[in-house]
């Protein structure tokens, strides 16, 4: 019997992150409110309360769960017996593919900047992008690129090409595979060394 109530307690939970999701990907963080959220998931706003503290606790775990998948989709794509290369096209890819599947999540990461919040919410924030940014940090920390190129603003520049994907991605006859490919090459043919 415990096990069932720890189940649905958990399936509840899952419920009203989904509401979230979707209200803060629609309205944005600062015009959600409770009532929206609850709205959303067909409950009382004071039953949110009984899985969530706060918005912003709320928030911080909706954050979470998309990064959570983000990263996953990244690093579940990778060889790692691959050379770097590869394994950046994976990473790109699987992330694309993650991203522009979890269209609510993704606009949650694409479009709440840590730079407008503060406090723990924006500690937070910043720490679950860092974790992302980690899985290809490593990468191009080994990616044969010429002498005097920085890798730091070599990798931001490809994670907001792959980032805005959402915005213009068009899935007919193009695939996350190939824009990961061809926006990698652009990079690529103007920084590897010979």
């Amino acid at each position: 019997m415990a096990v069932e109530k720890s189940k649905e307690k958990r399936d509840r939970r899952e419920i009203v992150l989904d509401a979230a999701a979707i209200q803060f990907a629609r309205r944005g963080y600062d015009a959600t409110t409770m009532r929206d959220i609850a709205k959303e998931c067909g409950i009382l706003p004071g039953s949110l309360y009984y899985h969530f503290e706060s918005k912003e606790e709320m928030f911080l775990a909706v954050h979470e769960r998309a990064i959570n998948y983000i990263v996953s989709g990244a690093l579940l794509q990778i060889n790692p017996d691959a050379d770097p290369w590869t394994r950046l096209c994976q990473a790109s890819e699987g992330y694309l593919a993650t991203m522009l599947s979890r269209s609510t999540e993704a606009s949650l990461i694409i479009t709440e900047f840590p730079l407008r919040r503060n406090g723990k919410l924006r500690a937070k924030l910043i720490a679950d992008r860092e974790r992302f940014e980690n899985v290809f940090k490593d990468i191009v920390a080994e990616l044969p690129l010429a002498p005097g190129v920085d890798r730091t603003y070599w990798r931001l520049a490809l994670l907001g090409m792959l980032a805005w994907t959402y915005i213009w991605f068009n899935s007919k006859g193009i695939s996350p595979k190939v824009v990961a490919q061809n926006l990698i090459n652009l990079l690529k043919e103007r920084t590897a060394s010979d």
